[in-house]
């Protein structure tokens, strides 16, 4: 004899395949960026420690020489659930021995929407760095971040100026090598090759100056040698444009190898049912725990493209 719980927990797999298949059908952009870092604590804690700076000249049996690091600004990420339902009545069951599973379109429609919200979520930071402060208390990109808690006299500038473009470019990796330098001053030493993130208006811009085809500079009448052909990992990111809540012109040079944007899990998506005899309803859901952030300005360098 089938029973209520059984008819429930048959699906459930089903829809647990349906919705993970749909929160990865579109290639997520995120993990390209960000660092995922599952946690199972209410909240997760970065601090960063600097390294040691410079070594020093050192006499013949003299001591000294030691070196204390410098603590980095703080930063917490609280992870909160999102989650979505779907139920189905009993007497759409009795009367259609088909309906639990006519709910496929839904279950799909979950995993797409869990998708779209953890997509959203990480694109925000980015696009919201010009005017939500990181951890140092500026601007996530600004042209004033302390070198750390005790130098506060000298400040980093992560704001780049001006529309993407091949001499903005150049004027931009100026700006990288006289300011990417870690806590202690030493220069951070990156791939050659960083993500260059921009939202779907400036696919032309950016494909006319990044194409390994692009040989000659674009819009000059010079053939001056195009030095950025192939160059860089440009990613395209719908979440970045202003459609989904960002900007049509800002631009981004991300390196995430050095793993300042994060995203950390305490509970990744998945899915569960139950049977609620009261109100005679199969239910469906899907939960994940989850919460985004920069740890630090050295996570890469950006315009807003103006």
């Amino acid at each position: 004899m089938t029973i209520r719980d059984t008819v429930s927990q048959m699906y459930t797999p089903i829809y647990d395949k349906f919705m993970l298949l749909t929160f990865n059908e579109e290639t997520q952009v995120h993990p390209k960026l960000f660092n995922s870092i599952d946690d199972k604590t209410k909240e997760w804690k970065y601090d960063g420690v600097s390294g040691l700076g410079e070594w020093v000249d050192a006499n013949e049996a003299a001591g000294g020489g030691f070196e204390d690091p410098v603590l980095g600004y703080p930063k917490t990420l609280t992870q909160t659930k999102k989650w979505k339902k779907l139920s189905i009545s009993f007497e759409a069951v009795d009367q259609d021995e088909y309906a639990i599973l006519g709910k496929k379109k839904d279950a799909l429609s979950m995993g797409r929407g869990g998708r779209a919200r953890v997509e959203r979520n990480t694109a925000a930071v980015l696009s919201d760095g010009f005017a939500t402060a990181g951890p140092d208390g500026q601007f996530l990109f600004s042209n004033s971040h302390p070198k750390n808690r005790e130098e506060t006299g000298t400040t980093y500038d992560n704001l780049l100026s001006g529309a993407f473009s091949h001499d903005n470019l150049e004027l931009a990796e100026t700006q990288i090598a006289a300011n990417f330098f870690d806590p202690k001053g030493i220069p951070i030493e990156t791939s050659e090759n960083p993500i260059l993130a921009y939202p779907p208006a400036l696919r032309g811009n950016v494909k006319r100056v990044l194409s390994d085809r692009a040989l000659e500079q674009p819009d000059t009448t010079l053939r001056n040698i195009n030095r950025f052909a192939g160059s860089y990992q440009p990613i395209e990111w719908r979440y970045l444009g202003s459609a989904l809540g960002g900007s049509n012109s800002a631009w981004f040079i991300i390196y995430p190898e050095l793993e300042m944007l994060a995203i950390v899990w305490s509970a990744r998506p998945h899915f569960s049912n139950w049977v609620d005899y009261d109100l005679e309803l199969y239910n469906y859901k899907g939960r994940m725990i989850y919460d985004v952030g920069p740890c630090s300005w050295r996570c890469g360098f950006a315009s807003t493209g103006t």
